[in-house]
């Protein structure tokens, strides 16, 4: 996926909410957006969003001198979902059907994210999508393509929703899972750190992309990333990023699963912005 002039709103945005956040002093605001600005004037959008978010945040994090300045935001999420993990694992466990349960919190959790300029209430979104018809729905294909499967690859995306991942993890429970973090801080993606913070190494063994893109962007994933996606029999990729950098990634049973935040991604999967998805991707991988 390319970069598209839609993106740039978005790449402002994520630095604006760092100014909301008190997390830059109002005597470099000014001088900071406008190296952004310069950088977003030269670089070439035939590259994909994350890719470019990539850039930014670096930019971002070498002005500010902080490598993480996210932290707070991470760890305030990863609190707030965890001290709710008690609940959300009754609902699972009560559920008719937990794995759809379990599905439909890991798509509601993708509201987290500080990184698109749309944002919705995570309480209030877990209520609605536990009631909702999803936009796209491949969950048969995929619960048809757990039954033969032993080795699941699951890509996450940011920090407070990778609670929600656990739970789902826990569902599947095939005897082999890997979850995939970021390799270094970008934005509100989770990190190793994260993922021990909550739990999930207890679930999965983690690995990271080998990146600090906030997606998994193929061009710049290491080498045991995609051995691991390529030997996978099944591929979680959960969000807007890893979407945008895998959507043209075969593999005979990759889902995405997401909250639509913005039309351009609507427009390119069949959705609508604040939809709940969760798509079957392309077949016919070969390693390479």
């Amino acid at each position: 996926m390319k970069t598209e002039l839609r993106c740039i709103p978005c790449a402002v945005n994520s630095y604006l909410r760092l100014v909301e956040a008190g997390d830059i002093p109002e005597s470099r605001q000014e001088e900071n957006l406008r190296r952004l600005l310069e950088l977003l004037s030269r670089v070439k959008y035939d590259q994909s969003p994350p890719v470019l978010g990539r850039m930014i945040h670096k930019l971002i994090r070498e002005t500010l001198g902080n490598p993480d300045p996210y932290l707070q935001i991470k760890e305030k999420y990863n609190r707030l979902l965890l001290d709710l993990y008690a609940s959300f694992e009754e609902m699972v466990k009560m559920a008719e059907d937990p794995i759809d349960t379990a599905i439909r919190l890991a798509i509601a959790g993708n509201v987290v994210d500080f990184g698109a300029h749309y944002q919705m209430d995570v309480m209030d979104t877990i209520k609605r999508v536990m009631k909702a018809e999803l936009a796209i729905d491949d969950s048969t294909k995929f619960r048809k393509a757990l039954r033969k499967a032993k080795k699941l690859v699951y890509i996450g995306d940011n920090c407070g929703e990778i609670v929600l991942d656990k739970l789902l993890l826990e569902s599947i429970n095939l005897p082999e899972m890997y979850y995939v973090v970021r390799d270094g801080p970008i934005i509100n993606d989770a990190t190793i750190l994260d993922a021990s913070t909550v739990g999930i190494d207890k679930v999965a063994k983690v690995i990271t992309t080998g990146d600090d893109s906030p997606g998994a962007v193929w061009e710049s994933v290491s080498e045991e990333f995609k051995d691991h996606f390529g030997n996978a029999d099944v591929v979680i990729s959960k969000g807007q990023g890893n979407l945008e950098g895998l959507m043209n990634v075969s593999h005979d049973n990759i889902y995405f699963l997401l909250t639509i935040k913005c039309e351009l991604i609507g427009e390119l999967i069949g959705a609508r912005k604040g939809d709940f998805v969760f798509l079957k991707g392309k077949s016919n991988f070969t390693p390479h």
